[in-house]
């Protein structure tokens, strides 16, 4: 199992490039998780205590509205990372999470990561970078939601 959570880790884009003990000190933050159609991974105002680098699958972001429910700002699949939130205190998910099919992950602790990252400063410069990337493309994604809803009638 180390073997393959160091093997996805290295070569996903968000860790490609960190030295290899850098990696090797993430795998002890790491495990494999799978998640049935349809389930919850999180919700919007709970603990955000992980990320999840999603292997397969497409998982739906959402938020709720009182007028039209919840509204898919963003689905992610295969590839992608799923989770900034646990990188900010206070540390609560700012969406909700739900798999649209059976999806794989390896999951990362953000406690042991954060950790890690007060032991490293670097690191943890350096996953912010990574990670500020991923935040901007949600708030991008939520900017279009935004004005598909409420955009000036053509």
């Amino acid at each position: 199992m180390a073997n393959f959570i160091a093997e996805q880790l290295s070569s996903h884009p968000i860790f490609q490039g960190l030295p290899f003990v850098t990696i090797s000190d993430m795998i002890g933050c790491a495990s494999e998780k799978t998640f049935s159609r349809g389930g919850t991974i999180f919700l919007e105002g709970e603990n955000a205590n992980n990320c999840f680098i999603l292997l397969s699958g497409s998982v739906d972001l959402s938020i709720h509205t009182h007028n039209k429910g919840p509204i898919v700002i963003q689905s992610l699949n295969g590839g992608d990372v799923l989770g900034w939130s646990w990188l900010f205190s206070p540390f609560i998910w700012h969406f909700d999470a739900l798999a649209k099919e059976k999806t794989n992950a390896i999951q990362l602790d953000g406690q042991c990561i954060r950790k890690k990252c007060k032991e490293n400063p670097e690191l943890g410069f350096e996953l912010m970078n990574r990670f500020s990337k991923i935040i901007m493309e949600r708030l991008n994604a939520t900017r279009l939601q935004l004005v598909d809803m409420y955009g000036q009638p053509g």
